[in-house]
């Protein structure tokens, strides 16, 4: 089945618009594959400032791809940082520049290891959760693919992380509060919000151990930091475990990866094995690799 034909777009229960199934979608399924109407790279913004690059780049775009971009949301606050920009046309066009620049830095997204930035008209359609069930990688020949990391319903919303989600409740209210809304899902305001949060609260506190513990110069003298390759890979266990419970996916492909790490390190070989395959079939779920 097309891809465009898995998912439709209609009104959310917070009041927007979405993507929603169509059909039932089986976990590793792609769900969007699209080239982005708008890039901008770093070099491309050494000769130009980004707002003048984005505007003369708008009226040269075919009438479709400008409607498809002045159909999509913008954050009002975004609005008013491009005051500046009110009643300044695009060339060639009447939108307003003003509004353009505020729909672009709104919906686009950070790719290429944040050396551009992209605009997708249908994945930035995605609107966030805490608990995602896609997950996003992009290439420069196949362009943004959208992956299914688990089962999802007919009827359920699609949905993506726009920040990092295993964390505290308040570093990523913190975060969205950048694309100015706050977060109403089950991780944030549910019956099991508070579980979730202390939950989360520990995969950080983990992984900034591990971290801290893999630096290649001196490491600092903390108790908590793990001080053999032993102690290391209980730790990421304890991670694993969490982040199972906490269905987030490509951070738990994460912490098999560290697993691995640890246990090659100490020479666990079934262990590592074990993790390295987990990590493996994580990574075809959620990038399509065995494709």
């Amino acid at each position: 089945m097309p891809e465009s034909q898995l998912y439709t777009l209609k009104r959310s229960p917070d009041g927007g618009h979405g993507l929603f199934a169509r059909v039932a979608i089986k976990a590793g399924t792609r769900i969007i594959q699209e080239q982005p109407v708008l890039m901008l790279s770093k070099e491309e913004v050494q000769t130009q400032s980004e707002e003048k690059w984005v505007i003369a780049r708008m009226g040269q775009l075919p009438d479709e791809a400008q409607n498809e971009i002045m159909d999509l949301y913008h954050d009002p606050k975004k609005f008013q940082d491009f005051k500046s920009h009110h009643n300044q046309k695009c060339p060639g066009t009447d939108w307003d520049a003003g509004l353009v620049l505020a729909k672009f830095y709104t919906n686009a997204a950070s790719i290429s290891g944040g050396l551009k930035v992209g605009l997708f008209t249908t994945f930035c359609r995605m609107n966030h959760s805490c608990m995602p069930n896609t997950c996003w990688v992009y290439d420069e020949v196949t362009g943004m693919e959208v992956y299914a990391v688990r089962d999802i319903s007919e009827g359920e919303q699609i949905t993506d992380s726009y920040t990092e989600v295993a964390c505290s409740r308040e570093s990523r209210a913190k975060e969205l509060a950048n694309w100015g809304f706050r977060c109403a899902c089950t991780a944030c305001e549910g019956p099991e919000a508070g579980v979730i949060d202390i939950r989360r609260r520990r995969v950080a506190q983990i992984r900034e151990l591990l971290e801290l513990y893999s630096r290649k110069d001196e490491k600092p003298i903390f108790s908590e930091v793990p001080k053999t390759d032993l102690e290391a890979l209980k730790l990421a266990e304890e991670s694993v475990s969490l982040l199972s419970l906490e269905n987030l996916v490509e951070e738990l492909g994460a912490a098999h990866g560290w697993c691995a790490k640890f246990a090659r390190r100490a020479g666990l070989k079934d262990v590592k094995d074990f993790h390295e395959d987990k990590e493996y079939q994580i990574l075809v779920l959620t990038t399509g690799e065995s494709e």
